[in-house]
């Protein structure tokens, strides 16, 4: 609204989605959870990856390998980084989901360290 140029004059109503669950909806079904699980659990996992989708960005980047220990210490990931090496070069390509706010802090640190070829990505799930 306030790109628009828009205030809000009144708020009419607010609303917040809930997932409510009782001890007997364990209820299976086959077209939504293809079988691994109550349609409970598949919903709650939706939301977590789209929430975390929102949180994270994917950061990708090359670094040559003997300054890998380096730059892992400024993109740790979410467990760790993944890690794959670039064809005919002492070189690796590393990819990383790391917190949005943070991304540009992230990337100015590891072009000082060395790093080159660092790309961002938004995510739109994740799992």
């Amino acid at each position: 609204m306030k790109a628009a140029g828009l205030k809000a004059i009144e708020t009419v109503m607010e609303s917040q989605a809930v997932l409510i669950s009782s001890s007997t909806s364990g209820t299976h079904s086959p077209t939504l959870s293809d079988g691994n699980g109550d349609l409970q659990t598949l919903i709650t996992n939706r939301i977590h990856g789209v929430i975390a989708a929102k949180k994270y960005v994917l950061l990708n980047y090359n670094v040559p390998r003997s300054m890998l220990p380096d730059v892992v210490k400024v993109t740790p990931g979410k467990r760790a980084p993944t890690v794959s090496p670039l064809e005919g070069a002492d070189w690796v390509a590393v990819s990383v989901m790391v917190e949005r706010k943070s991304a540009a802090h992230v990337m100015d640190q590891l072009e000082n360290k060395g790093a080159s070829d660092v790309l961002v990505f938004d995510i739109i799930n994740s799992r």
